[in-house]
């Protein structure tokens, strides 16, 4: 049976999502014990280390009767992939992970970041979110499958990829070039959207399912100068012109664009009585300017991430730079804001430099998967309220939607804006019962879409 999400918080039973025979409880621990050992093999990139993961990936695999395959990129850097093979009535579905996570500074957690501890039925530590929990949902989901033996229409594959949190080159793009066979598939869930038990402040269950998502434009401002003598200011200051360039960016205020995905899941959630605002462009540029979040989803965004002059404190320095991390919607041209960009800083001194950029299409909503993933959704908290979205962030889906093949963004776990807060930041975790329900959901989906 399974434990439902009511909107007071109570979880209570019903039999649509579970009619499988699986012990729940015992996979929640089986799941929760992989997640704690797998959050232990310390995969922060940089350096990454994925080989570590790989292997401890494919161990449990290998203890469950499949077999996997290992695709070094180098001595510390590998992605694996394994395939539960169906009759080829229809095309794979692809189980994507991430298998790197961001650094994480143990002096400010509460709980050793790498120890997988389990305190009052929480589960901590980098990764418990993004995205080892889901990697740990998409490896028991494979697992029960196997051991259930049920006669399987498409091929599942599990793929687990490096170098996710650094742009993917040792990854997804890295198995694109070497492995396109790893592609051919007809569906892909990977991160990108999760569910939540709040939504600008109403609290009722909302499941994200992310179409897609703004692409990462990450720029480079340079500006050098005259070096010289602290206590002899000049107007040929590189920094002081770096500063007014970065002054400039942060105050100019981009367009609302309003997406029809990002319309469908406004009007969705006004329809729900979630979002009260007009949901057009001008009903929205009030309330955008307000609201971090939405504007995230309404507008292209620029970051200043990091900054670096100067070689002591009382030497103009010679050169100064600083990192913008920019978010565009999906459609829109990464050259043509690069102009605008120099356009708004106005300055022939100030070079903007390309570091890195990528784009991917947006998947269509009228699909099996999204409908599956709705109803066993609303089957599962029967006021949830299913949204498409675009994901602020990237992810690894973004090759395999410019290949053409629809990848949505599920992790089906109700988090609190607390939890879904601890994502790159301190004290990352999730409840073991919230990755209970999650495995179940997926578990669901995925038997739904490749069994029946």
């Amino acid at each position: 049976m399974i434990r439902l999400a009511a909107r007071k918080g109570r979880l209570r039973r019903r039999r649509q999502v579970t009619a499988s025979g699986i012990d729940w409880d015992a996979a929640t621990r089986e799941a929760t014990d992989l997640l704690c050992r797998y959050i232990t093999v310390n995969t922060a990139n940089p350096p990454g280390n994925e080989l570590l993961g790989a292997r401890f990936l494919a161990q449990v695999l290998r203890e469950n009767g499949i077999d996997s395959e290992t695709h070094p990129v180098d001595a510390q850097r590998a992605n694996m992939s394994a395939r539960l093979p169906g009759d080829g009535s229809k095309r794979p579905l692809v189980l994507l992970n991430h298998i790197d996570v961001v650094p994480a500074e143990r002096e400010f957690w509460q709980e050793d970041p790498f120890a997988g501890a389990v305190k009052d039925g929480v589960i901590w530590g980098r990764g418990a979110l993004d995205m080892k929990s889901m990697a740990v949902m998409e490896l028991m989901t494979l697992l029960l499958l196997r051991r259930q033996g049920l006669p399987l229409r498409r091929d599942i594959v599990f793929l687990a990829c490096a170098d996710e949190e650094q742009g993917g080159v040792a990854g997804i793009d890295w198995l694109d070039a070497h492995h396109p066979e790893l592609f051919d598939a007809e569906y892909v869930i990977n991160e990108g959207g999760y569910g939540s038990t709040e939504m600008f402040g109403v609290r009722r269950p909302v499941f994200s399912c992310s179409v897609g998502e703004k692409g990462p434009l990450w720029l480079r401002l340079v500006a050098h100068g005259m070096p010289g003598h602290g206590s002899v200011p000049h107007p040929d200051n590189c920094l002081e012109r770096l500063v007014r360039a970065l002054y400039k960016v942060q105050t100019w205020r981009r367009p609302i664009t309003l997406l029809p995905e990002v319309a469908t899941m406004l009007e969705r959630l006004k329809s729900a009585g979630i979002f009260g605002e007009e949901v057009s462009e001008q009903g929205l540029t009030g309330v955008a300017e307000s609201n971090p979040l939405l504007r995230a989803f309404l507008t292209d965004t620029v970051s200043t991430t990091m900054c670096n002059a100067g070689v002591k404190s009382n030497v103009i320095p010679a050169v100064a730079e600083a990192t913008l991390d920019c978010r565009l919607l999906p459609g829109h041209d990464p050259a043509a804001f690069i102009e605008q960009v120099k356009q708004v800083i106005d300055d022939p001194r100030v070079e903007v430099q390309q570091v890195m950029e990528s784009h991917t299409p947006i998947s269509p909503v009228g699909t099996e998967l999204f409908d599956v993933i709705d109803a066993v959704s609303r089957e599962t908290a029967p006021d949830a309220i299913v949204i498409p979205s675009i994901a602020t962030g990237f992810t690894d889906s973004r090759v395999f939607r410019r290949r053409g093949v629809t990848a949505y963004g599920f992790v089906p776990c109700l988090l609190e804006p607390a939890e879904v807060a601890t994502v790159h930041g301190n004290d990352e975790r999730i409840p073991v019962e919230k990755l209970g329900l999650g495995l179940r959901m997926l578990y669901e989906v995925v038997r739904r879409m490749c069994v029946e």
